[in-house]
């Protein structure tokens, strides 16, 4: 079995894939009637002070609970198939995190990126080998899709293969659990997934649906797949006038933004999209969760877009977030 434990800085994740990974061992090790080897796969290159004193935090947490560490900075699979590491099956096997893996391919002396190989291909083919050989295995990773402020270059590139590593090992993944603030959150159980996104309206009449989610978790391509002839307009592009009467759009924070920057206000679009007789499918990046942005009309465009949000939302018929490809229905 394994589980894809995913959410921010400071969330508790960590914690709670510990005890998640040493309640499975104890239940493995009762039927056996003999103690299941536990695994701590750690990925954080140490570089700096501040990294050190992460490390030694970690260190600590999980401190005289009968884990062995394996440090392992890139290349999972090589490191699997060396016949000096030890043999995995049966065991219970924590791996944290992917977001730092992923960092590490790309950037670290012998990742990916330097030997030629892809970077989602590499980890997700490691963590794939990882779930054949063990008995349980939970993989951490980080959500750090929530930003409003642009990208650089590199950080996008970041994201985009972080996003698509984590959709991947959710797919892959028996469950997943997202933590936010110490509280677990289940996403998907077993093969569980929400196809009510299919459902017909059934009061004769025209709606509105509204997708969100993080940057990079397949919001588009998830509800494109359930609607494949749906028009799309892209919020990114598409001119103003568009919102009045198209069926579907996406990128809509990214519209918001445009609207602003013509001079015009939340409420004049809050006004116009609920003013429509036709139905539209709202989907848009949830940007509110990062750090403050310096730039004012940074700072005013992302709460506009959590204010027209929450408006939207209360108004609609259907409301869906996606983490890691899969959707969840939250009204």
């Amino acid at each position: 079995m394994m589980e894809l434990v995913i959410g921010g800085s400071g969330s508790g994740k960590s914690a709670y894939a510990e005890t998640a990974v040493c309640r499975c061992r104890r239940f493995l090790s009762e039927g056996i009637k003999r103690e299941v080897p536990l695994y701590y796969i750690a990925d954080m290159i140490p570089y700096g002070r501040e990294t050190e004193k992460k490390i030694e935090a970690h260190r600590k947490m999980r401190s005289g609970k009968g884990f062995e560490t394996l440090e392992w900075y890139v290349d999972l699979p090589g490191k699997l198939e060396d016949e000096r590491t030890p043999s995995l099956a049966g065991s219970c096997v924590l791996l944290e995190c992917v977001s730092n893996l992923t960092a590490n391919e790309m950037y670290a002396s012998g990742g990916a990126q330097e030997t030629g190989k892809d970077t989602v291909e590499s980890i997700v083919q490691g963590v794939r080998m990882l779930k054949e050989r063990c008995g349980h295995l939970v993989v951490v990773s980080n959500d750090i899709f929530r930003e409003s402020v642009p990208d650089s270059e590199e950080m996008t590139a970041y994201k985009d293969n972080l996003g698509r590593i984590n959709r991947a090992l959710a797919a892959m993944a028996d469950r997943v659990t997202e933590v936010v603030y110490g509280i677990p959150i289940c996403v998907k159980d077993n093969v569980t997934d929400s196809d009510s996104l299919q459902r017909a309206d059934k009061r004769g009449r025209s709606y509105m649906k509204f997708v969100t989610g993080g940057a990079y978790q397949g919001k588009g391509a998830y509800v494109k797949e359930k609607y494949p002839d749906a028009e799309w307009t892209d919020g990114a592009g598409c001119s103003l006038q568009e919102i009045e009467t198209c069926e579907a759009i996406d990128h809509f924070h990214l519209f918001v933004r445009r609207w602003m920057q013509e001079g015009k206000t939340p409420k004049e679009l809050t006004d116009t999209i609920l003013g429509r007789d036709s139905r539209i499918i709202i989907v848009c990046d949830e940007i509110g969760c990062g750090l403050v942005p310096v730039d004012a009309f940074e700072r005013e465009y992302r709460e506009a877009v959590g204010r027209i949000c929450t408006e939207l939302v209360s108004h609609s018929d259907e409301v869906y977030r996606v983490t890691c490809g899969i959707g969840e229905r939250l009204r």
